[in-house]
């Protein structure tokens, strides 16, 4: 089962790592701030900087490059008495990490940008004629590495190499390259794949949107190991399906730091004296911007600067060069032994297994759940993996391992294919749940490989402050105050308060109050105009909202460009009606008459609508008087059906079965 859900000794280790790691923390350099022109192009350096204090052996030890360099001799000397004709490919798994959005929008990225920037990775590696990677440099070379996305998951199950996860219930936002932040500590060891046969790539949504990305140099953990990239950076505008702005849209990003995963330095490493060991990138003084048109000689001694080369930070229309020292380098660094640098020489993760007729694969896709809500609406994503079409399934499911509920697909689905199902309204209280779903049943037959059927979620639903008269704000902004502004409104979206932004200085608070209602639903909105929130980088800023009796509802200041919250007041109404089986049905199963049974204080509900398990509307009625809760189902055929009752909008769907 895959469950994204962490428990307790996992969160004591990474707490424990935390506090060890925090301790080196000052490896990282002092990032200055940026302009809003400019950006971190890697971070890989820092990272890196930050690792060898535990891993001292790694990429960037004198260690490891006399380690290498016997590696890189043997190679040298095999390639000059034959041309080596292998051709290495590694096997890919892409971590898409969202906040529940549908695909393609926001973080949670389509295939088809996922796809693109595989084809990047070969045009680019392979020197493809007709393609942005292709050049006639003279010290050019097809780097013979090409990348497939993974057939096989861990498990042994089926996998498009594309692993999606909303992990919103852990964090929106995730930081950079600092050992002791969220992406390191949390994300990765959470969600990485064996280091060992993958090459674990995530695509993110950073803390600063000015950070593209940064890679793990070999040699150092295996829970840790991979490329991390922005969102907006991963993939190419090339592609007909995708649409990404700027400089960097055309997939470079992800193709400099996986050479830096592969054992690249920047061309510029050393400044001019040439530290990237390889003798045919000349050295340059420092990183190129832009697209120069007329190549600068920055270091005279070693020759025009390699601007082109992907190890720079020129625009990623402007690059398309690795060198044959580089490609020598990479094939040492793959070829060496303890580098966890997995090829198909020794990963069978690009195999496709052995195919069956019937394997439908069950994903969580998404749980929406609206602000000032106790409803929730779940999502799935089923894949076809068997050889038949998948025309039929059946898809139970539960709320933290309660009563199940029973959900017939119907749709047409090839090999390969996938439908994005979404399940009938629920309804649950304020806390943390799970959501669990299985998938079965494909084509009315048994599923000839069970290991993806089944899968989890987590997600939350907040309280309500039905007591309080006014939410109190702390903030205490970052260094950079005149970035930061907020808003307090209401559900009609009328801008009750607002502040900033700010000419003092960090560590200056300030606080504010807010009146509220009962029965309504407000939101908090704070903003960055430059995109990296208010801690940490530029200052420790951060903000608290509390109640009057000093309930925390929210306390942050690791966002991007704004943060949102909504803050419900909320009394037992319209929101709670359906709550804690206030509303139910009896008898269920039913070979006739069916009633709908409400709690003490419950008025009469709107109405109600029952829907055969293909989603069609069967009959709907008006609530006028208790006797319209007596339903006459005699003339329903005998199977499942789901009976929605509504009030004020809100609605709950109840399984029932017609015997």
């Amino acid at each position: 089962m895959r469950k994204m859900m962490f428990n307790l000794l996992f969160f004591c280790i990474l707490l424990s790592s935390g506090i060890m790691s925090a301790q080196n923390s000052n490896a990282l350099q002092e990032v200055p701030k940026k302009t809003s022109e400019s950006f971190i192009r890697c971070s890989s350096d820092e990272y890196n900087e930050a690792l060898l204090k535990n891993y001292p052996n790694m990429m960037g030890s004198k260690l490891y490059e006399t380690a290498i360099a016997k590696q890189i001799n043997i190679i040298k000397t095999s390639s000059a008495s034959s041309r080596s004709l292998t051709v290495f490919t590694i096997p890919v798994v892409v971590h898409v990490i969202h906040n529940g959005e549908a695909i393609g929008v926001g973080a949670n990225i389509s295939d088809a940008q996922v796809l693109s920037q595989i084809k990047v990775l070969n045009d680019d590696f392979r020197r493809a004629i007709g393609t942005n990677g292709f050049n006639t440099h003279p010290d050019g070379a097809d780097v013979e590495i090409e990348f497939c996305l993974a057939k096989r998951a861990p498990d042994g199950c089926a996998t498009s190499g594309i692993d999606r996860l909303d992990m919103s219930a852990v964090s929106t936002s995730w930081d950079g390259p600092s050992p002791t932040g969220n992406t390191q500590t949390l994300l990765k060891p959470a969600t990485i794949w064996d280091a060992t046969e993958y090459m674990n790539m995530w695509s993110v949504n950073f803390t600063s949107s000015t950070l593209l990305g940064y890679a793990q140099f070999p040699g150092g953990s295996v829970n840790t190991d991979g490329v991390v990239a922005g969102y907006q950076y991963f993939g190419s505008n090339d592609d007909p399906d995708v649409t990404i702005t700027g400089s960097f849209n055309l997939g470079r990003t992800v193709t400099h730091e996986v050479g830096h995963y592969l054992g690249l330095y920047h061309t510029f490493q050393g400044s001019c004296n040439d530290g990237d060991f390889c003798a045919d990138t000349p050295a340059i003084m420092a990183a190129t911007t832009g697209c120069p048109v007329d190549l600068p000689d920055s270091c005279p001694s070693t020759g025009i600067d390699m601007t082109e080369n992907y190890m720079d930070y020129s625009n990623d229309i402007c690059m398309n060069v690795f060198t044959h020292d580089q490609k020598t380098r990479i094939i040492a660094t793959i070829t060496t032994p303890n580098n966890n640098r997995p090829t198909t020489f020794s990963s069978s993760a690009c195999e496709e297994l052995a195919s069956v007729s019937r394997d439908g694969s069950l994903e969580v896709e998404g749980i929406n759940v609206p602000n000032c809500s106790l409803s929730f609406t779940p999502s799935v994503r089923i894949t076809n993996y068997g050889t038949a079409n998948l025309t039929s399934a059946s898809i139970t499911y539960d709320i933290d391992g309660g009563i199940p509920s029973k959900y017939n697909w119907n749709g047409l689905l090839y090999t390969g294919e996938f439908a994005i199902v979404n399940l009938p309204l629920g309804i649950t209280t304020s806390g943390n749940h799970t959501f669990n779903a299985t998938v079965s049943s494909p084509n009315g037959g048994t599923d000839l490989r069970n290991c993806n059927d089944t899968a989890s979620s987590s997600f939350d639903i907040k309280a309500a402050y039905s007591t309080t008269t006014q939410v109190h704000l702390t903030l205490t902004p970052d260094d950079y105050g005149n970035e930061t502004t907020w808003e307090f409104r209401d559900s009609g979206n009328n801008l009750l308060y607002s502040g900033g932004p700010y000419t003092i200085s960090n560590n200056t608070v300030v606080n504010a109050s807010f009146n509220v209602s009962v029965n309504e639903c407000y939101t908090f909105t704070i903003n960055d105009t430059e995109g990296d929130g208010i801690c940490c980088d530029y200052g420790t800023g951060s903000y608290v909202l509390k109640t009057d009796d000093n309930t925390v509802i929210v306390n942050g200041g690791v966002f991007d460009s704004s943060e949102t919250t909504g803050i419900s007041t909320t009394t037992l109404g319209v929101s709670e009606y359906f709550n804690d089986k206030r509303v139910s049905l009896y008898p269920n199963p039913t070979s006739g008459i069916i009633h709908v049974k409400l709690a003490e204080g419950n008025d009469l509900p709107d109405g109600y609508s029952i829907y055969n398990m293909l989603g069609q509307l069967v009959f709907e009625n008006e609530v006028n008087h208790i006797s319209d809760l007596i339903i006459d189902a005699t003339a329903l055929s005998k199977g499942m059906y789901f009976i929605r009752i509504t009030k004020e909008g809100t609605a709950l769907a109840i399984p029932f079965i017609k015997k």
